[in-house]
């Protein structure tokens, strides 16, 4: 009987065009528990895949669709996403791995992803797209949300201490529903806590 079966392993690939057809028969990696260090994904169709129990450490995807992908048990460490449909997705199913979920979202579409009871304090978000988001029970202390639309997104108990939403856009959070001292805002936006607050702004 032979040993037991080890992990697939990726180092300094780059996966052009992929449609995630053929996955480790030479049309692209095999996603599942695999070690992938240092890959680029470009222009590639992941849209439903599965990435469970992977380990993705210095990866880029640029313009990707990543829509509605499986991320059960999946550690990211150093992941940036560029450019990339992300709509539907359960962070909330990422394995923390010792350092924490690290990752950089870049101009991306995140609407209606769900990032519940997540520490993303090692995230950015540039230029993203929320819509209809849900963060709940989040640390985001420190977390930068620059340029990002935040409409209908959910912001319930979440540790916003610090958090810089000065560029994000048309959000609502609560002061008495989440920590906000120190977040860093300005106006138009700023209103809506005044809001939040029972204030007339007429």
């Amino acid at each position: 009987m032979g040993g037991p079966r080890s992990e697939p392993r990726y180092a300094d690939e780059i996966f052009q065009d992929w449609d995630g057809s053929r996955p480790g028969l030479g049309g692209g990696p095999q996603l599942v528990g695999a070690v992938l260090v240092g890959c680029i994904f470009r222009d590639c169709s992941l849209s439903e895949l599965s990435f469970r129990g992977a380990h993705l450490s210095e990866c880029r995807f640029e313009r990707c669709d990543v829509s509605l992908a499986d991320f059960t048990d999946t550690v990211f460490q150093g992941v940036v996403f560029e450019s990339c449909r992300l709509t539907g997705n359960h962070f909330d199913t990422l394995k923390t791995g010792a350092l924490g979920v690290m990752a950089q979202f870049e101009a991306c579409d995140l609407s209606y992803c769900s990032f519940r009871k997540m520490d993303l304090t090692a995230c950015s978000f540039t230029g993203c797209s929320f819509v209809d988001g849900e963060f709940v029970k989040c640390e985001l202390e420190g977390v930068s949300f620059d340029g990002s639309d935040l409409n209908r997104c959910t912001f319930h108990a979440n540790n916003l201490m610090g958090a810089d939403l000065r560029s994000a856009r048309n959000y609502v959070i609560s002061p008495f529903g989440n920590r906000v001292k120190g977040m860093r805002v300005t106006m138009p936006e700023a209103l809506s806590l005044l809001g939040e607050l029972g204030v007339d702004l007429s």
